[in-house]
């Protein structure tokens, strides 16, 4: 039997080059798709991401003392007599500036930490009299100059453009105390001024206009220090001034 001798012509051994490389470009597709539904994830933006996160802001606040109260009365080396009740009422304006972080709450909601340092200008006071035997006494209170820290912290709604709130914070003022006494045609005068410590408390609501202006209203309460305060004339008084008060502002965030 003869042997038989099979030869490649030139068209095989350019074909099967061909054919090899088809192969492997068709396995390296079908590799790279074993899950057609797999996407790439989403990319958040570091910038938008750190907006998010924390934020400075600045801010002018206006507000009226609903109701505010520091009883009078006068304590001589006799005796102590009731003056009356003062309704320390008022309106006042300031300027705030703080920051604030956020962190991610259930049902889609922001759960939003800061701090916020205040200055408050404008004065509450108010003034009382009644008859002490012939004489007319005078007293009266004043709140001026307020500095303030405040923690505040809060939940936004889902939408994440209203921030609910409350606060508790640090006071610091000036308070005058004043006291007249009027017998006949003469009156004598005495005032008493000092800087006090309290503190404050508040809840409220931020709303979200857009990226960076926003608009506040809150109620708060204030109280400072009690302490006794002596006259020149050696008289003396207890002073407990304190106040609430409806607060609206606007913040700008950086």
């Amino acid at each position: 039997m003869k042997n038989l001798k099979v030869s490649a012509g030139p068209n095989i051994r350019v074909a099967l080059p061909a054919m090899a490389t088809l192969f492997l470009v068709l396995n390296s597709a079908a590799a790279g798709n074993l899950d057609p539904d797999l996407s790439e994830p989403p990319v958040i933006s570091s910038a938008r991401y750190g907006s998010d996160v924390s934020a400075f802001y600045l801010g002018l606040t206006a507000g009226y003392s609903t109701s505010g109260s520091d009883r009078f009365g006068l304590t001589t080396p006799t005796d102590t007599f009731a003056v009356g009740e003062l309704d320390l009422t008022g309106s006042y304006g300031g300027i705030r500036g703080g920051w604030r972080g956020l962190l991610p709450a259930k049902g889609g909601r922001d759960y939003v930490y800061g701090v916020e340092l205040g200055y408050d200008f404008g004065s509450l006071d108010d003034e009382v009299s009644t008859q002490i035997g012939t004489s007319v006494v005078n007293g009266g209170s004043e709140i001026s100059d307020v500095i303030s820290i405040r923690f505040r912290n809060g939940l936004t709604n889902p939408s994440g453009r209203v921030l609910y709130f409350i606060s508790v914070g640090y006071v610091h003022g000036d308070i005058t105390t004043t006291s007249s006494i009027t017998s006949g045609a003469t009156t004598q005068s005495f005032q008493d001024k000092d800087s006090r410590k309290g503190f404050s408390a508040s809840i409220g609501a931020e709303h979200k206009l857009n990226e960076n202006w926003s608009i506040t209203g809150e109620y708060e309460y204030v109280r400072f220090d009690s302490e006794t305060v002596e006259f020149d004339n050696g008289f003396t008084t207890k002073s407990t001034p304190r106040y609430r008060g409806l607060r609206f502002g606007l913040n700008y965030q950086f």
